[in-house]
């Protein structure tokens, strides 16, 4: 899987981010500070290496994944897309 195939996902679930209108807030929050953060962990530097990253984004999202998959399916699923496109990344 390649970057653009993860931006095309990050971009779903933004939408369907947008789209929960019964998303508590501090859930909401914590989705959104992920979508944002995941684009600068995917960044490399010129040796071709992932920048230093704050957390595993790859393991955060599969924790998120858990938390709304009874609730939320789609978007668990959306968040379990790009763990994976993440992993297979290398990230």
């Amino acid at each position: 899987m390649d970057q653009k195939r993860l931006h095309q996902l990050l971009a779903e679930l933004d939408r369907e981010l947008k789209s929960a209108t019964t998303l508590d807030a501090e859930s909401r929050a914590l989705l959104e500070r992920v979508v944002a953060d995941v684009p600068a962990q995917v960044a490399t530097d010129t040796a071709g290496r992932p920048t230093d990253a704050v957390m595993a984004p790859e393991a955060h999202l599969r924790e998120l994944m858990l938390r709304f998959k009874a609730e939320y399916p789609k978007l668990a699923s959306t968040l379990g897309q790009v763990a994976d496109a993440l992993g297979k990344l290398g990230i």
